[in-house]
């Protein structure tokens, strides 16, 4: 591979390391209600979906028969897929374990109104302590995760982590996302807008913000409709799009990325075979 292809699909492959830092092809949330006038029940939590992404299914079980290696076409796609998938697998697990161990405590409304999740829970020997807000308003829920972790690297203490925001029913929201390296001053490192529209379609797409990193105002989409995943990266700084996208039941699909084939859409098949269309 040359070496400026192998620079760009790394920097396509940071923002979404970038993202899960911070943080199933089916999006679960939409419709749960907290339309609560009285506020005497906590609101529903986001789903797990409006902070991660699902790259499972890219490639599937199904391997390529055994007389014939994958075509160049999937091979340059999964190089791509395949970081994002280990930056997810790696930096995904500290926000979403925390985030997702809030379902097992129950919250306690606040003398101001407010529910509060307040527990502990383990992740790679640290114990994180966790302070997870909701903030009932007309028409929105305004969300507030607070960590304390001595044994971090840079030692936490009600450190806000990021804070959000979801509509009653769960049908949409965002994430603000701040850098735990830096937890005496704000530093806003990267934000999402999620969207789900039902079981099997959704969107999250993400955004740098740090302006004192390579990626800042680079943006990246991931999204699902029934069974078509569409990934695409935007590099504010080369001004192009890339993207990738499968079938997650045959796992047929096809990337376009400016520097492979001559920036037209390259297709593979089942069998992860090239084809022409």
């Amino acid at each position: 591979m040359k070496g400026t292809e192998m620079l760009k699909q790394s920097k396509f492959c940071l923002i979404f390391f970038l993202i899960t830092s911070l943080i199933c092809p089916s999006f679960i949330g939409c419709g749960s209600d907290n339309d609560n006038e009285d506020n005497t029940t906590p609101p529903s939590l986001p789903p797990d979906s409006s902070l991660t992404m699902d790259l499972t299914t890219f490639g599937g079980e199904k391997m390529a028969p055994a007389s014939q290696a994958p075509g160049k076409n999937f091979s340059n796609a999964s190089i791509r897929v395949l970081f994002l998938d280990v930056g997810i697998v790696i930096a995904l697990l500290p926000a979403t374990t925390v985030f997702k161990a809030a379902k097992s405590v129950e919250p306690v409304k606040q003398d101001d109104g407010s529910w509060l999740w307040s527990y502990k829970t383990p992740f790679l020997g640290q114990t994180y302590e966790a302070n997870l807000t909701a903030s009932l308003e007309p028409d929105k829920v305004v969300w507030t995760m607070k960590v304390t972790n001595p044994t971090f690297k840079t030692p936490l203490k009600n450190f806000q982590w990021y804070v959000g925001e979801s509509a009653l029913n769960n049908s949409n929201g965002s994430w603000q996302f701040f850098d735990p390296a830096t937890p005496d001053k704000v530093t806003e490192i990267g934000s999402i807008e999620w969207t789900v529209k039902s079981l099997t379609k959704g969107e999250i797409a993400f955004s740098a913000k740090n302006p004192n990193n390579q990626i800042f105002g680079d943006k990246a989409t991931y999204s699902i409709d029934g069974t078509t995943v569409l990934v695409t990266y935007f590099d504010s700084s080369a001004k192009i799009t890339a993207e990738v996208t499968w079938d997650t039941v045959t796992t047929a699909g096809s990337l376009k990325v400016p520097d492979y084939n001559s920036g037209n859409r390259a297709y593979w098949d089942e069998n992860k075979q090239d084809i022409v269309k």
